[in-house]
């Protein structure tokens, strides 16, 4: 089960914190009733929260002050927080806007409204944390999500794991920099494919990280696609090696093991699955390993491949 978004309401009238921590209980929220910016602080040490509801008024330090000490800590400033004040007037919310405030709601206020804030915050906040920084591409916890939710709606798709082979001698090499053009360029590849080939509004693209991607697709489509991506990656990456190492096919660097080694020129590895009587995502990623470690160890094999389990 997900773990419960974590809330702090901060406010030196009990019955906010009260009425407040009442009805997001109801909607699963773990929710920390607070009295000063003090005791937020002391526990914000040990306990990060999801989203902080913060009153402007209160003795000791005030709104504001918080505010600003939670934004200028690396650790916590990227901490959604929305301003519950009695202080109405315009220059308080552009003071509290320009401290970095997400939100501002005026006393009294409407639950139903104040959890329509919440909600989209922490939403907000979930999905841009969930992108790979490097493709802008939905990561990890967002394919899980997506695979997840056919699954259980019973839904036939194909689950295709893209893989660079030779992609760490390669960045030994050429370096992070252009390791990542690679990275981007196979991003733009499967886009590119998937509208060629597919309807986007029926494919859904994920970048788990590094140089590991996650295709899912109409079942029918599967091998298409990835028979497009391959083809496509094989004819566009000689074009990241030099002259001199397109020519003769292979880079010398060392492996893991510190021996000296040639590697041949990047291709990938792509293990199709289509669910049938699996109904777990880490069944999909469990199968998915397995086809890939065999396409890497294939024998003689030459350029990028793919594979699909027809096990079920």
């Amino acid at each position: 089960m997900p773990q419960r978004k974590k809330i702090f309401v901060v406010d030196d009238d009990p019955n906010v914190g009260l009425l407040v921590s009442a009805v997001l209980k109801k909607y699963d929220y773990s929710v920390t009733p607070l009295s000063s910016g003090e005791q937020v602080l002391e526990l914000m040490r040990t306990l990060r929260p999801d989203l902080i509801l913060l009153d402007l008024r209160m003795p000791g330090m005030d709104g504001y002050t918080l505010c600003r000490r939670i934004r200028d800590n690396r650790a916590t400033a990227d901490i959604p927080i929305i301003i519950l004040s009695g202080v109405s007037e315009v220059d308080a919310r552009i003071n509290t806007i320009e401290l970095g405030a997400d939100d501002f709601i005026t006393k009294p206020f409407d639950m139903r409204e104040l959890r329509a804030r919440v909600n989209r915050i922490i939403k907000r906040k979930t999905s841009d944390t969930a992108l790979a920084p490097l493709t802008g591409l939905p990561g990890g916890p967002l394919i899980e999500e997506e695979a997840q939710k056919r699954l259980a709606a019973g839904e036939d798709f194909s689950f295709a794991y893209v893989d660079i082979d030779n992609f760490k001698a390669y960045n030994d090499v050429y370096g992070y920099a252009k390791g990542d053009e690679v990275i981007k360029k196979l991003a733009a590849v499967v886009q590119d494919k998937i509208r060629e080939l597919s309807d986007p509004q029926r494919c859904f693209l994920g970048h788990i990280g590094g140089d590991d991607f996650v295709l899912i697709s109409p079942q029918e489509e599967g091998e298409i696609l990835a028979g497009g991506i391959t083809a496509e990656f094989d004819r566009q990456i000689p074009y990241f090696y030099t002259p001199e190492h397109r020519l003769q096919g292979y880079i010398s660097t060392t492996d893991r093991k510190n021996r000296q080694r040639r590697f041949p020129i990047m291709s990938i590895s792509i293990a199709l699955i289509a669910p049938h009587a699996t109904r777990h995502y880490a069944k999909l990623v469990e199968k998915a390993a397995e086809i890939k470690r065999y396409l890497k160890d294939l024998p003689g094999r030459k350029g990028s491949a793919f594979h699909k389990d027809r096990r079920e």
